[in-house]
Formats: C-alpha cells, structure tokens, sequence
C-alpha cells in the first residue's frame, strides 16, 4: 500500500509542480535574494514590537493585521524577523501551488489545463517581484486560494466543514492582507447561483459570516484604541495616491506587465469560452463566471500595482490554460507551437525584472519620454541599488 501510494506520487503532476516550484525558488534566490522590498522595515518593526521588543514606530495597519507578526514573534521566535518573513511566504507559496493544481483540477476535470495555469502561477511576475521578498502579500494570497477551493469543494457535496473552513480562511486573511479576505465574493457569487430557496441561502451566509465578523468585531475593537482602522487606510491613500495614480495609463501598464505574453493565451481561452459556452461544463461556466467580482476587487485600491492586481489571476490563468489546451485540440500540429509559448511565459517575468526593476513599463513613457539616459538612470541604476 506505501509502495503504491509512493509510486502514484512519483507519477503525480502535483510533485512535478513541485519540483518546479523549488527550482524557481532557487533561480529567484540565485538572481535576487530572498531581499526587502518597500513595505520591509514596517513588517520587521511589527514583529519586533509583538516579540515585546522597543521599537520606534509601529504603522497602526501592520498591527491590525496580526498574523505574520504572532507566528513570526510566537512561534519563529528563534528566527530573525526577515527570516520569519521569508519562512512563512516560502509554506505559503508551495501551498498555493498546490491547492491552486487541486482546485483548477476539480473545476475543469482537466490535469492538462490545471498543469498549465498552475505552472504559470510558479514563476508569475507579481510572485517575483513582490510576493517571494520580505513582505505579506503571499499570506494574502494563501487564504484567497485557500478560500476558493474550501468553498468549491463545499459546493460540490454542500459539506458544512469547507464552508466553514473557507469562512475561517477569510477571517484569518482579514488579518493578513486585503486580498486574503476577497474569497468571500466568490463564496457570495456561489450562494447566489445556488439552485435552493432563498431562505437556504440565508443560511449559508450567515454559516459563512461567523468567523469573519468576529474578527471584524475585535478588529474594530482594537483599531478603536488606536483611533484607526483598515477604512481609514483607504480613505488615506485615496486622498493621497489616488489622483495620481488611479489612471488608464497605468492601469493598462500594470496589466501589461502583471501578465505580460499570457494575454494571447487569454483572449484565445475567451473566444473558446464564448464560442463553447453552451458545450461546457457547469462547474467551468460557474467557476469563471463567479470570481470575476473577487478578480476585480483590485479596483478598490487607488493604486494599480502588481500586488494587488494579481487577485485576478485565478480567473485569467485558467482561461489562459483552456485557451492553448482549446488550439492545441482545434489544431493538434500546434502543441510544439504551445510548449514554446508556455516556455516563453514562465521567462518573461524574469525578463521584465531584470529590465525594468521596480516600475512598470508605462512609468517609462510618463517620466522619461523613452530616453535612454532617463531610463537607465531612473529605473535600471536605481534597481541595481536596491
């Protein structure tokens, strides 16, 4: 019985992605370091207040979102805060790795098209550029996966225990990152396409509601003392960034380089949706169709960045993945064509940071005016200081 389990595992796309996921682990290291980015010190100096060290300053956000600052102070204590930092993101990435395999693989009962977009999630450029250094954004995006497939898996069999494990999963990202908590609309989408009475689905709101309310509740509660909360954030940052920042261009500029060559994949997955619609499967038509809400949510924050955007990616690279598995079907001489583009979309992320550093490509076009000296000395020398 182990011999055979060992065996299934061997032959497993699950530990082929894996494999994969240490190696992109290790180019990251190799290129750039597990190093800080530009939220670090604010993260290091909260873990070091809730190991009861002095600290000078504690930003009121950072304590509202107490989850990496326990585990890191509590429970890594014998790590240093970056350390910690970087422990937890590393768990959490080869996590949503595998849940995201697992959860794409029950929706479109595909391991092909759920290899696809999981393997494009491995190297994704907002992963390199944010999410794999010395923040806390990969714990957001753990609770967000983690949401979706505890919900999923609960609208499968209606089981109360993924309900309330996906409830719980909101609530703990409540108190990591905002886009931990953005699962609760795919779980509302899902209650609301639910084929049972009104009054059922009232019920399984309110199941849902519990955790993450409580943590609402004692959020308020503590913010209150610090005469703060996450709202306050929001309205900050809008008065403060959103003019500047909450613009087409840089709209457009982000997405360009959030998903860089995986647009082709997309919009040929889209045309196949349309085109298909009536042919596909429920659980594919709902899945799609419910985390659009959850994938737009990045439009609440005034500012268009990688890190927040990629909350879309969970609807973009599965359409992505349907699209080359739909024209390597439609024409069977284009897998070599498709094995070239997938090989070509896991090193552009690398080639976008190595070129662009910390900005995105359209920043070019507002500073610089694409002069070469602007741009080497704006974006490319300061890169290299970082």
């Amino acid at each position: 019985m182990f011999r055979e389990k060992i065996q299934r595992l061997w032959k497993s796309k699950k530990l082929l992605l894996i494999v994969l996921a240490i190696s992109n682990l290790l180019v990251f290291y190799w290129l750039y370091g597990f190093h800080p980015n530009n939220d670090t010190d604010s993260f290091i100096l909260t873990i070091k207040f809730f190991r009861g060290l002095d600290t000078p300053y504690v930003d009121p956000i950072r304590y509202l979102n107490p989850f990496y600052p326990l585990l890191a102070g509590k429970v890594l204590y014998f790590l240093s805060p970056a350390q910690a930092l970087i422990s937890l993101n590393i768990v959490f990435y080869f996590i949503i790795i595998v849940t995201t395999f697992s959860l794409i693989l029950r929706v479109y009962k595909n391991q092909t098209i759920a290899f696809i977009a999981t393997l494009l999630v491995i190297p994704h450029y907002a992963l390199i550029r944010y999410a794999l250094t010395q923040v806390q954004d990969m714990g957001g995006y753990f609770w967000f996966v983690l949401t979706l497939y505890a919900v999923w898996r609960w609208w499968e069999r209606k089981q109360s225990p993924w309900l309330y494990l996906g409830s719980i999963a909101v609530a703990f990202g409540m108190l990591t990152k905002e886009s931990g908590s953005m699962g609760a609309l795919f779980a509302g989408m899902l209650f609301l396409f639910d084929k049972v009475p009104a009054k059922e689905k009232v019920v399984y709101f309110t199941k849902f509601s519990i955790f993450p309310l409580l943590v609402l509740f004692v959020n308020q509660m503590r913010g209150h003392d610090l005469q703060f909360n996450s709202f306050d954030l929001l309205k900050y940052s809008w008065t403060y960034y959103g003019a500047e920042n909450y613009t087409f261009i840089r709209w457009l500029g982000v997405n360009t380089t959030t998903y860089n060559v995986i647009w082709v994949a997309f919009f040929i997955g889209l045309y196949y949706f349309i085109k298909n619609f009536k042919q596909l499967s429920r659980e594919i038509k709902l899945f799609q169709l419910a985390i659009i809400p959850s994938s737009l949510t990045y439009f609440i924050w005034p500012v268009f960045i990688a890190r927040t955007v990629v909350i879309s990616a969970w609807f973009i690279l599965p359409m992505a993945a349907y699209g080359l598995y739909a024209i390597c079907q439609r024409y069977p001489r284009a897998h070599s064509a498709a094995v070239g583009y997938v090989l070509v979309a896991i090193c552009t992320p690398y080639l976008l940071q190595g070129a662009l550093g910390y900005v995105h490509v359209f920043s070019i076009i507002d500073n610089c005016h694409i002069k070469p000296s602007c741009i080497w000395q704006t974006f490319y020398k300061k890169r290299m200081t970082l």
